[in-house]
Order: C-alpha cells, then sequence, then structure tokens
C-alpha cells in the first residue's frame, strides 16, 4: 500500500465521520478533534486556517489549517465555557474578513485591527461567505446562552 493509497483512506475515514453542516467539500466539515474527550459537536463552523466548534459545554479551535484533506498535525484548544470571560467578535464585514476571539482570564483581548485577532491563538478568522457568518451567528447564540446566564 503506497503513500497516496494511505492518504486516500485516511481522506475517506475522515469523509465518512465528518459533521454534516454544509461547509466543506460534499457538505461536510472535519470532526472536532475532541469529540472523542466531549462527545458530538453541536457545531461546527468551516474558518480560515482553523475549524471552530461548539460543544455541550466548550468550544475547540482547531488549528490543523481548517481544510478537510489538509492532514498534518492534529493541534487544537478547548475552552471550556466557564473560562471564557468576554467574546470579541466581528460577524460581517464588507472589506475585511470577520472574526470571534475568546477571551479567558489570563488572555487578554487584541486590541486594534483585523491582522491582531489572527495572531491570537483564541481566535479563529471567518471565511467571507453568509452562510459562514449564519454557523457562525447561531454557534455563538449557544455560547452565549451558556455563559450570559
Amino acid at each position: 500500500m503506497g503513500l497516496l493509497d494511505n492518504i486516500a483512506g485516511i481522506a475517506g475515514e475522515a469523509i465518512k465521520n465528518a459533521v454534516p453542516s454544509g461547509n466543506g467539500p460534499d457538505g461536510q466539515l472535519r470532526p472536532s478533534p475532541a469529540r472523542e474527550f466531549l462527545g458530538q459537536e453541536l457545531y461546527g463552523v468551516d474558518c480560515r486556517g482553523a475549524n471552530l466548534y461548539v460543544h455541550e459545554n466548550a468550544v475547540v479551535i482547531d488549528k490543523t489549517g481548517g481544510g478537510l484533506f489538509n492532514l498534518g498535525d492534529n493541534n487544537f484548544k478547548v475552552i471550556p465555557f466557564k473560562s471564557i470571560v468576554a467574546i470579541q467578535a466581528k460577524l460581517t464585514s464588507t472589506v475585511l474578513s470577520g472574526y470571534i476571539e475568546f477571551e479567558t482570564a489570563n488572555s487578554p483581548l487584541s486590541v486594534g485591527s483585523d491582522s491582531a485577532e489572527r495572531c491570537s491563538e483564541n481566535s479563529v478568522i471567518l471565511s467571507g461567505t453568509e452562510e459562514r457568518f449564519a454557523e457562525a451567528k447561531a454557534a455563538l447564540q449557544y455560547v452565549f446562552n451558556h455563559i450570559c446566564q
């Protein structure tokens, strides 16, 4: 079995286990890397360079590249809802991409520019489609309902 066969097999497994979100190839999003620890993700948003997942009690930022076929290190960050002290978001924009940034007690919000949010490990840059902005808004509504009670 060659390298390309291995890659095709891994990609096939990713498609089979993907979250139906309608925002990736074939309407599929790569499964949350924290699924085995946190259970099934409730929301998944395909972002630029990362994926954002919302589980029952936590947010997961998966910075493995944000693409279904981008195979590499499985680096992700889990932010429990109880650790989120603020959220900075720009869901729509005519010039720049939107973003969502989660502030925790020890990580101050980026201030000043869109490029500052790109460098934060607690943020994702939204792809510029209305569908992605709507998915992000629905995911944020769930998070707000749980952290603002």
